[in-house]
C-alpha cells in the first residue's frame, strides 16, 4: 500500500500540501463461460472467490473507471458496467466514453468478437440487472443518470413529456421521472434543418431565454424569448411544387435544402458551378440551393452548393453549360498564346538591343588588356572617384565611357 496525501491547509503559512494515497489490488481475475447456466462466471484464484463480482470489484486498486476483457480469440470487451457498483452515478462520468462516445465504440471495433449471438446474450444480462439495480437517494447521483431524471437537471432545451408522466418517486420531495420521458425541443428555424415543420396551430411546448444579438447588446435592448417545440409536434417537411417553370424559394431568395428531401417537387439540385450565369443568359429560373450554415468571425453565414432549376431545363441548361466552357477554354488558350507571344517577342527586343550595343562598344572592350586580378587595390582609383584626378596615360582603370 502506498499512502500519499489529500490536500490540507497550512495554518501559519497559508500553503496547501498534497497528499495522495493509492490502494494497490488484485486487477487480474478469471472468466469461465458455464453452458449450464448461459453466462460468463468470475473466478478470483487468489482469493477463491467464484461467482461474486462485487467483491472482485472491491479487492482492485480504486477507483475502477476501465475493467477489460480478453479472450483467447484475440477479442476485447469492456464489462465494466458489470463489475463497477457505482457505474450509474459516478463510474460513467469519469470514462473517456462519457465525452467521446464515438471514438470509444471505433477503438473497440477491430476487437469485437465474432461470437455474437453468445456477446448479444451476455450484453442484454448486463442491461437487465443494470435496471435491477436500486435507485439513488442523493440529488447530485441523478444529475445526468442514464434512468432516472429530475427536473432540475433538465437543460435548456429539454422537457418532460407528456406533462402527466408517471412519477417514479420523490427525491427530497422532488418528483423522479423516467428518463425516456425526458425530450429535446428546437425552434421552427432548428426543425427546418431536420427536414421537419412545425403543424399548423400547434402551441410552443416552452419558451427559453433568446441569445443576444449584437444590435442588442449595442442599445441594450432584451431579445423576446424564443418559441421551442418537440418533435410530436412537427411533421415531415413538404415544400412547394415548381410551377410554370419557377422555382419556390423562400423570403432570402435561395432554396433550403438541409435534407435531400426537402427538393421541391419538379425540380433538380444540379452541383456544378457557373451554372447561375449561364441561366440568366437563357432567361431559365433559377435559385441557389441552402445546404447548411457556416459559424466564424462571430456570425453565422449561409453555405450554398450549386442551384435548383425545373426539371424541363436541366437537358438544355446542361448543353449551354457545355459549350459555355468550351468558348471559355477556347479564350484561355488564345489568352494563354497571346501572353507568349508576347514574351518571346520582349526577349527577341531585348537580344537585338544586346546585339547592337556590343557592336557599338565592341571596339572599346577590346583595347582593355585582360586583368587576371578583379579586386580593386585602391578605391581611389575607381568611379567616381577618379573624376577630380589628373588625366594619366594609363588608363587601364578606366571604363570604356570614359576614355571617350
Amino acid at each position: 500500500m502506498i499512502v500519499f496525501i489529500f490536500p490540507k491547509k497550512h495554518r501559519k503559512k497559508k500553503l496547501f500540501l498534497f497528499y495522495f494515497f493509492l490502494i494497490v489490488g488484485t486487477d487480474v481475475w478469471v472468466e469461465v463461460y458455464l453452458e449450464s447456466l448461459q453466462k460468463w462466471v468470475s473466478i478470483d484464484c487468489l482469493r477463491g472467490v467464484i461467482n461474486h463480482p462485487e467483491k472482485c470489484e472491491s479487492y482492485a486498486t480504486q477507483p475502477v473507471i476501465y475493467i477489460m476483457s480478453f479472450s483467447t480469440d484475440g477479442s476485447i470487451k469492456d464489462l465494466t458496467k458489470k463489475y463497477a457498483s457505482k457505474w450509474m452515478t459516478q463510474t460513467r462520468k469519469l470514462r473517456i466514453d462519457n465525452i467521446k462516445p464515438k471514438w470509444w465504440l471505433a477503438t473497440l471495433k477491430p476487437f469485437k468478437t465474432e461470437n455474437g449471438d453468445k456477446n448479444e446474450t451476455e450484453d442484454q444480462l448486463l442491461n437487465a440487472n443494470l435496471l435491477n439495480k436500486p435507485m439513488p437517494t442523493s440529488v447530485s447521483e441523478f444529475k445526468n443518470h442514464p434512468l432516472y431524471a429530475l427536473k432540475r437537471h433538465l437543460l435548456k432545451f429539454e422537457a418532460i413529456y407528456p406533462k402527466t408522466a408517471e412519477i417514479l418517486g420523490y427525491c427530497r420531495g422532488e418528483a423522479i421521472y423516467s428518463r425516456d420521458c425526458v425530450h429535446e425541443l428546437h425552434a421552427k428555424e432548428t426543425w427546418i434543418k431536420e427536414a421537419r415543420s412545425v403543424r399548423i396551430g400547434e402551441e410552443p411546448y416552452k419558451f427559453v431565454k433568446a441569445r443576444p444579438k449584437p444590435h442588442h447588446k449595442k442599445t441594450g435592448e432584451t431579445p423576446p424569448p424564443v418559441a421551442v417545440y418537440g418533435h410530436w409536434q412537427t411533421e415531415k417537411f413538404m415544400a412547394p411544387p415548381a410551377v410554370d417553370g419557377k422555382v419556390p424559394r423562400n423570403e432570402h431568395g435561395n432554396v433550403e435544402l438541409y435534407k435531400p428531401e426537402m427538393l421541391p417537387p419538379g425540380t433538380v439540385h444540379l452541383q456544378i458551378p457557373g451554372l447561375n450565369k449561364v441561366a440568366r443568359k437563357l432567361d431559365i429560373d433559377c435559385a441557389q440551393a441552402m445546404v447548411g450554415w457556416d459559424f466564424h468571425c462571430g456570425y453565422s453565414h449561409p453555405v450554398f452548393d450549386g442551384v435548383v432549376v425545373c426539371e424541363e431545363f436541366q437537358e438544355i441548361l446542361l448543353d449551354a453549360w457545355q459549350k459555355e466552357q468550351l468558348e471559355t477554354e477556347r479564350k484561355n488558350d488564345e489568352k494563354r498564346e497571346l501572353r507568349a507571344l508576347k514574351n518571346w517577342r520582349q526577349l527577341t527586343k531585348g537580344l537585338l538591343i544586346r546585339e547592337r550595343l556590343n557592336r557599338r562598344f565592341q571596339s572599346s572592350y577590346e583595347d582593355i588588356p585582360p586583368n587576371q586580378d578583379e579586386s580593386v587595390s585602391d578605391v581611389t582609383m575607381a568611379f567616381p572617384l577618379n573624376r577630380d584626378m589628373k588625366h594619366s596615360k594609363d588608363s587601364t582603370h578606366l571604363f570604356p565611357f570614359e576614355k571617350l
